[in-house]
Protein backbone atom coordinates (compact mmCIF):
# COMPACT_ATOMS: atom_id res chain seq x y z
CA UNK A 1 0.00 0.00 0.00
CA UNK A 2 1.76 3.28 -1.08
CA UNK A 3 1.29 6.52 1.06
CA UNK A 4 -1.28 7.55 -1.56
CA UNK A 5 -3.58 4.28 -1.24
CA UNK A 6 -3.32 4.66 3.19
CA UNK A 7 -5.84 6.27 4.22
CA UNK A 8 -5.93 9.12 6.76
CA UNK A 9 -8.01 8.06 9.19
CA UNK A 10 -7.92 5.31 11.29
CA UNK A 11 -10.04 3.26 14.06
CA UNK A 12 -7.98 4.07 17.68
CA UNK A 13 -8.69 2.36 20.99
CA UNK A 14 -8.53 6.31 23.12
CA UNK A 15 -9.87 8.70 26.32
CA UNK A 16 -10.66 11.64 25.81
CA UNK A 17 -10.10 12.13 29.61
CA UNK A 18 -8.55 10.23 31.99
CA UNK A 19 -10.78 7.24 33.15
CA UNK A 20 -11.48 3.97 33.95
CA UNK A 21 -11.76 0.59 31.18
CA UNK A 22 -15.39 1.31 30.76
CA UNK A 23 -15.37 4.58 29.52
CA UNK A 24 -12.76 3.41 26.53
CA UNK A 25 -13.66 4.24 23.50
CA UNK A 26 -12.75 3.73 19.65
CA UNK A 27 -12.45 6.78 18.01
CA UNK A 28 -11.43 8.08 14.65
CA UNK A 29 -7.95 9.49 14.44
CA UNK A 30 -5.08 10.79 11.94
CA UNK A 31 -3.15 7.71 10.45
CA UNK A 32 0.82 8.49 11.99
CA UNK A 33 2.96 9.77 10.26
CA UNK A 34 6.76 8.98 9.28
CA UNK A 35 8.45 12.14 11.10
CA UNK A 36 11.16 10.75 11.41
CA UNK A 37 14.51 9.50 10.95
CA UNK A 38 14.16 6.25 12.87
CA UNK A 39 10.32 5.79 12.27
CA UNK A 40 8.38 2.51 11.15
CA UNK A 41 4.65 2.79 10.72
CA UNK A 42 2.84 -0.65 11.47
CA UNK A 43 -0.28 -1.68 9.90
CA UNK A 44 -1.56 -3.67 13.18
CA UNK A 45 -2.52 -7.20 13.39
CA UNK A 46 -2.50 -7.47 17.15
CA UNK A 47 -1.69 -5.34 20.28
CA UNK A 48 -1.45 -6.70 23.84
CA UNK A 49 -2.63 -4.88 27.13
CA UNK A 50 -0.56 -4.39 30.03
CA UNK A 51 -0.88 -2.68 33.63
CA UNK A 52 0.72 0.48 32.83
CA UNK A 53 -1.94 1.21 29.79
CA UNK A 54 -4.47 1.35 31.87
CA UNK A 55 -3.00 2.76 35.10
CA UNK A 56 -1.71 5.50 32.92
CA UNK A 57 -5.68 5.89 30.96
CA UNK A 58 -6.86 6.16 34.97
CA UNK A 59 -4.65 8.94 35.63
CA UNK A 60 -2.51 7.11 38.25
CA UNK A 61 0.84 8.18 37.00
CA UNK A 62 -0.43 11.64 35.91
CA UNK A 63 2.08 13.11 38.47
CA UNK A 64 4.82 11.56 36.84
CA UNK A 65 3.33 11.08 33.08
CA UNK A 66 1.05 13.75 32.45
CA UNK A 67 -0.90 13.17 29.31
CA UNK A 68 -2.35 15.08 26.50
CA UNK A 69 -5.87 13.93 25.12
CA UNK A 70 -7.25 12.22 23.51
CA UNK A 71 -4.58 9.75 24.19
CA UNK A 72 -4.24 6.50 22.49
CA UNK A 73 -3.83 3.16 24.28
CA UNK A 74 -1.33 0.54 24.28
CA UNK A 75 2.32 0.19 23.72
CA UNK A 76 2.81 -3.26 22.39
CA UNK A 77 2.34 -4.53 18.76
CA UNK A 78 2.58 -6.90 16.26
CA UNK A 79 2.15 -6.63 12.48
CA UNK A 80 3.11 -5.86 9.29
CA UNK A 81 5.57 -2.53 8.12
CA UNK A 82 3.58 -0.23 5.47
CA UNK A 83 6.28 2.43 5.75
CA UNK A 84 9.73 2.90 7.04
CA UNK A 85 12.09 6.01 6.89
CA UNK A 86 14.82 5.83 4.14
CA UNK A 87 17.44 6.00 7.46
CA UNK A 88 15.67 3.62 9.53
CA UNK A 89 15.78 1.40 6.36
CA UNK A 90 19.54 1.74 6.35
CA UNK A 91 20.13 0.73 10.15
CA UNK A 92 18.38 -2.75 9.61
CA UNK A 93 17.54 -3.84 6.13
CA UNK A 94 15.43 -6.68 7.54
CA UNK A 95 12.66 -3.91 8.47
CA UNK A 96 11.38 -3.65 5.00
CA UNK A 97 8.16 -2.95 3.59
CA UNK A 98 5.86 -5.90 4.19
CA UNK A 99 8.39 -7.23 6.88
CA UNK A 100 6.17 -9.29 9.73
CA UNK A 101 7.21 -7.27 13.13
CA UNK A 102 6.51 -6.78 16.56
CA UNK A 103 7.74 -4.03 18.84
CA UNK A 104 7.35 -2.54 22.56
CA UNK A 105 6.98 1.34 20.41
CA UNK A 106 9.02 4.06 22.82
CA UNK A 107 6.61 6.20 24.80
CA UNK A 108 5.94 8.70 22.67
CA UNK A 109 4.58 6.36 19.94
CA UNK A 110 1.70 5.02 22.63
CA UNK A 111 -1.60 4.29 20.92
CA UNK A 112 -0.83 0.74 19.08
CA UNK A 113 -4.08 -0.89 19.94
CA UNK A 114 -5.26 0.74 16.59
CA UNK A 115 -5.21 -0.08 12.87
CA UNK A 116 -1.83 1.90 12.36
CA UNK A 117 0.84 2.56 14.67
CA UNK A 118 3.86 4.47 14.99
CA UNK A 119 7.39 2.41 16.34
CA UNK A 120 11.46 3.13 15.78
CA UNK A 121 13.77 0.78 14.21
CA UNK A 122 15.68 0.58 17.65
CA UNK A 123 12.64 -0.83 19.02
CA UNK A 124 11.56 -3.30 16.58
CA UNK A 125 11.79 -6.57 15.22
CA UNK A 126 11.10 -9.71 12.86
CA UNK A 127 8.23 -11.93 14.67
CA UNK A 128 9.44 -15.27 15.90
CA UNK A 129 9.01 -17.60 13.11
CA UNK A 130 7.34 -20.06 15.28
CA UNK A 131 4.40 -17.49 16.68
CA UNK A 132 1.52 -15.63 15.34
CA UNK A 133 0.71 -12.44 15.29
CA UNK A 134 -1.70 -12.41 18.36
CA UNK A 135 0.84 -14.81 19.84
CA UNK A 136 3.74 -12.47 18.62
CA UNK A 137 2.14 -8.68 20.17
CA UNK A 138 1.98 -10.54 23.89
CA UNK A 139 5.96 -10.73 23.99
CA UNK A 140 7.22 -7.27 23.93
CA UNK A 141 6.87 -5.62 27.04
CA UNK A 142 6.33 -8.61 29.67
CA UNK A 143 9.35 -10.19 28.10
CA UNK A 144 11.77 -7.75 27.65
CA UNK A 145 11.01 -6.49 31.30
CA UNK A 146 11.34 -10.04 32.51
CA UNK A 147 14.54 -9.93 30.45
CA UNK A 148 16.37 -7.01 31.71
CA UNK A 149 15.21 -7.46 35.11
CA UNK A 150 17.25 -10.56 35.27
CA UNK A 151 19.97 -9.51 33.10
CA UNK A 152 20.24 -7.14 36.11
CA UNK A 153 19.92 -9.57 38.76
CA UNK A 154 22.62 -12.16 37.20
CA UNK A 155 24.98 -9.00 36.95
CA UNK A 156 24.64 -8.73 40.53
CA UNK A 157 24.69 -11.52 42.47
CA UNK A 158 27.95 -13.57 43.08
CA UNK A 159 28.11 -16.27 40.56
CA UNK A 160 24.93 -15.14 38.47
CA UNK A 161 21.76 -16.49 38.77
CA UNK A 162 22.70 -20.29 37.98
CA UNK A 163 21.88 -22.52 40.79
CA UNK A 164 19.96 -19.52 42.79
CA UNK A 165 16.75 -19.98 44.58
CA UNK A 166 14.36 -17.11 43.43
CA UNK A 167 10.96 -15.66 43.90
CA UNK A 168 8.91 -14.24 40.79
CA UNK A 169 4.85 -14.14 42.79
CA UNK A 170 1.96 -14.02 40.40
CA UNK A 171 3.51 -16.88 38.33
CA UNK A 172 0.90 -16.77 35.38
CA UNK A 173 0.84 -13.00 35.01
CA UNK A 174 2.09 -11.79 32.38
CA UNK A 175 5.37 -10.65 33.23
CA UNK A 176 6.23 -13.62 35.71
CA UNK A 177 5.07 -15.93 33.40
CA UNK A 178 7.97 -14.73 31.10
CA UNK A 179 10.49 -14.41 33.86
CA UNK A 180 9.95 -17.82 35.24
CA UNK A 181 10.56 -19.60 31.67
CA UNK A 182 13.75 -17.36 31.15
CA UNK A 183 15.39 -17.65 34.84
CA UNK A 184 14.71 -21.57 34.45
CA UNK A 185 15.20 -22.10 30.26
CA UNK A 186 17.75 -19.34 30.09
CA UNK A 187 19.57 -18.45 33.26
CA UNK A 188 19.56 -22.11 34.40
CA UNK A 189 18.41 -20.74 38.06
CA UNK A 190 18.21 -23.44 40.63
CA UNK A 191 14.96 -23.23 42.25
CA UNK A 192 11.99 -21.22 41.03
CA UNK A 193 9.12 -20.75 43.47
CA UNK A 194 5.84 -18.76 42.82
CA UNK A 195 2.61 -17.90 43.98
CA UNK A 196 -1.06 -18.61 42.09
CA UNK A 197 -4.56 -18.14 43.37
CA UNK A 198 -5.93 -22.72 44.06
CA UNK A 199 -7.80 -22.50 40.99
CA UNK A 200 -4.95 -21.67 38.67
CA UNK A 201 -2.44 -24.10 40.42
CA UNK A 202 -3.27 -27.08 38.31
CA UNK A 203 -2.87 -24.40 35.30
CA UNK A 204 0.99 -23.58 36.01
CA UNK A 205 2.52 -26.66 34.39
CA UNK A 206 0.62 -26.96 31.50
CA UNK A 207 1.30 -23.34 30.72
CA UNK A 208 5.23 -23.07 32.05
CA UNK A 209 6.42 -26.30 31.17
CA UNK A 210 7.26 -29.79 33.40
CA UNK A 211 9.85 -29.01 35.88
CA UNK A 212 9.84 -25.42 35.64
CA UNK A 213 8.42 -24.21 38.77
CA UNK A 214 9.89 -25.96 42.02
CA UNK A 215 7.83 -24.54 45.00
CA UNK A 216 3.78 -23.40 44.13
CA UNK A 217 2.26 -21.16 46.79
CA UNK A 218 -1.39 -20.69 46.95
CA UNK A 219 -1.53 -16.95 48.40
CA UNK A 220 -5.29 -17.65 49.30
CA UNK A 221 -4.46 -20.07 51.63
CA UNK A 222 -0.70 -19.21 52.55
CA UNK A 223 1.28 -16.33 53.15
CA UNK A 224 4.77 -16.92 51.29
CA UNK A 225 6.44 -14.94 54.43
CA UNK A 226 5.58 -18.36 56.57
CA UNK A 227 5.73 -20.61 53.89
CA UNK A 228 9.28 -19.59 52.13
CA UNK A 229 12.31 -20.63 54.88
CA UNK A 230 14.25 -17.39 56.25
CA UNK A 231 17.34 -16.41 54.60
CA UNK A 232 16.97 -19.23 51.89
CA UNK A 233 16.13 -17.32 48.64
CA UNK A 234 18.63 -15.31 46.33
CA UNK A 235 16.71 -13.28 44.37
CA UNK A 236 13.15 -11.29 44.22
CA UNK A 237 11.40 -9.99 41.30
CA UNK A 238 9.05 -7.73 42.99
CA UNK A 239 5.86 -7.84 40.46
CA UNK A 240 3.55 -7.03 43.11
CA UNK A 241 5.17 -4.16 45.48
CA UNK A 242 5.89 -6.77 48.24
CA UNK A 243 9.42 -6.56 49.10
CA UNK A 244 9.42 -5.26 52.46
CA UNK A 245 6.97 -7.45 53.38
CA UNK A 246 8.94 -10.16 52.69
CA UNK A 247 12.87 -9.45 53.55
CA UNK A 248 12.86 -11.85 56.02
CA UNK A 249 12.98 -14.68 52.87
CA UNK A 250 16.27 -13.43 51.94
CA UNK A 251 19.61 -14.30 52.27
CA UNK A 252 22.61 -12.02 52.76
CA UNK A 253 23.53 -10.80 49.54
CA UNK A 254 20.55 -11.19 48.11
CA UNK A 255 19.37 -8.80 44.87
CA UNK A 256 15.85 -7.47 44.57
CA UNK A 257 14.44 -5.90 41.53
CA UNK A 258 11.36 -3.99 41.61
CA UNK A 259 8.90 -3.64 38.45
CA UNK A 260 5.91 -2.39 41.09
CA UNK A 261 5.53 0.50 43.60
CA UNK A 262 7.12 3.50 43.32
CA UNK A 263 9.46 4.02 40.95
CA UNK A 264 12.56 6.71 41.65
CA UNK A 265 16.17 6.81 40.86
CA UNK A 266 18.37 8.25 37.82
CA UNK A 267 16.80 6.60 35.27
CA UNK A 268 13.20 8.15 36.19
CA UNK A 269 14.48 11.77 36.08
CA UNK A 270 16.02 11.21 32.69
CA UNK A 271 12.92 9.38 31.27
CA UNK A 272 10.90 12.26 32.68
CA UNK A 273 13.02 15.31 32.19
CA UNK A 274 9.99 17.63 33.20
CA UNK A 275 9.17 16.08 36.06
CA UNK A 276 8.50 18.30 38.79
CA UNK A 277 11.65 19.12 41.46
CA UNK A 278 9.58 18.44 44.57
CA UNK A 279 7.68 15.43 42.78
CA UNK A 280 11.25 13.62 41.72
CA UNK A 281 12.36 14.36 45.83
CA UNK A 282 9.41 12.92 46.72
CA UNK A 283 9.82 10.06 45.15
CA UNK A 284 13.53 9.36 45.42
CA UNK A 285 12.91 9.76 49.38
CA UNK A 286 10.17 7.16 49.61
CA UNK A 287 12.38 4.79 47.32
CA UNK A 288 15.25 5.27 49.48
CA UNK A 289 13.19 4.13 52.45
CA UNK A 290 12.92 0.68 51.11
CA UNK A 291 16.13 0.50 49.33
CA UNK A 292 17.35 1.31 53.19
CA UNK A 293 15.38 -1.32 54.83
CA UNK A 294 16.66 -3.66 52.21
CA UNK A 295 19.77 -2.64 53.14
CA UNK A 296 19.63 -3.05 56.33
CA UNK A 297 18.71 -7.00 55.78
CA UNK A 298 21.87 -7.20 53.79
CA UNK A 299 19.62 -7.17 50.56
CA UNK A 300 20.47 -4.66 47.18
CA UNK A 301 16.70 -3.14 45.84
CA UNK A 302 17.08 -1.24 42.65
CA UNK A 303 13.73 -0.48 40.34
CA UNK A 304 14.31 -0.84 36.69
CA UNK A 305 13.02 0.79 33.61
CA UNK A 306 12.01 -1.65 31.04
CA UNK A 307 14.05 -0.27 27.66
CA UNK A 308 12.57 -1.35 24.44
CA UNK A 309 15.31 -2.95 22.43
CA UNK A 310 15.15 -4.68 19.29
CA UNK A 311 18.67 -6.33 20.52
CA UNK A 312 16.44 -8.02 23.44
CA UNK A 313 13.60 -9.06 21.09
CA UNK A 314 16.22 -10.54 19.25
CA UNK A 315 17.80 -12.84 21.99
CA UNK A 316 13.64 -13.34 22.81
CA UNK A 317 12.91 -14.19 19.47
CA UNK A 318 15.76 -16.71 19.33
CA UNK A 319 14.35 -18.35 22.59
CA UNK A 320 10.91 -18.94 21.80
CA UNK A 321 12.13 -20.61 18.10
CA UNK A 322 14.30 -22.58 20.42
CA UNK A 323 11.65 -23.83 22.64
CA UNK A 324 12.95 -22.04 25.65
CA UNK A 325 9.90 -19.40 25.96
CA UNK A 326 6.37 -19.66 25.31
CA UNK A 327 3.45 -16.84 25.26
CA UNK A 328 0.86 -17.16 27.43
CA UNK A 329 -1.76 -15.66 25.99
CA UNK A 330 -5.31 -15.66 28.21
CA UNK A 331 -8.47 -13.65 26.94
CA UNK A 332 -8.29 -12.52 23.50
CA UNK A 333 -10.97 -9.59 22.38
CA UNK A 334 -11.92 -8.33 18.47
CA UNK A 335 -10.96 -4.69 17.88
CA UNK A 336 -14.63 -3.65 16.89
CA UNK A 337 -16.02 -5.16 19.89
CA UNK A 338 -15.75 -2.79 22.54
CA UNK A 339 -17.71 -4.33 25.27
CA UNK A 340 -15.10 -7.19 25.31
CA UNK A 341 -12.11 -4.48 24.57
CA UNK A 342 -13.28 -3.03 28.00
CA UNK A 343 -14.23 -6.00 29.34
CA UNK A 344 -10.37 -7.20 29.19
CA UNK A 345 -8.93 -3.33 30.16
CA UNK A 346 -11.23 -4.04 33.62
CA UNK A 347 -8.97 -7.73 34.07
CA UNK A 348 -6.26 -5.52 33.83
CA UNK A 349 -6.96 -3.09 35.71
CA UNK A 350 -7.83 -5.17 38.41
CA UNK A 351 -5.21 -7.22 38.58
CA UNK A 352 -7.55 -10.49 39.08
CA UNK A 353 -8.40 -13.32 37.48
CA UNK A 354 -6.92 -12.91 34.69
CA UNK A 355 -4.09 -15.35 32.96
CA UNK A 356 -1.08 -14.39 30.91
CA UNK A 357 -1.77 -11.32 28.52
CA UNK A 358 -4.83 -10.09 27.43
CA UNK A 359 -4.68 -9.52 22.83
CA UNK A 360 -6.78 -7.47 21.09
CA UNK A 361 -6.69 -8.99 17.15
CA UNK A 362 -7.27 -5.84 15.20
CA UNK A 363 -8.79 -6.72 11.54
CA UNK A 364 -7.07 -4.35 9.43
CA UNK A 365 -7.91 -5.34 5.74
Amino acid sequence: MTQQERPTSMKSLSIEKYCKPDEYQILDLPVPKISGPKDVLIKVNAASINPIDVKIASGMAKMIWPQTFPYKIGLDVSGIIVDISPEALALNPDLKHGTEVFSRVPEHCHGTVAEYALSTVSATFPIPRTLSHIESASIPLASLTSLQVLDRADAALDGGLKGKTVFIPGGLAGTSSMAIQLAKNVFKVGKIITTVSTAKVSKVEELLGKNVVDQIIDYTKEDPAGVIPSGSVDFMFDTMGQATALLKILKKGAVIVSVSGIPFGPDLKKRTPDLPMHVGGLLGFLGGITKFRAWCHGASYSYLFMEPKASDLARLSQYIDDGKLKPVVGRVAKFENLQEVRAGCQEVYSGKGGIGKFVIEVKNN
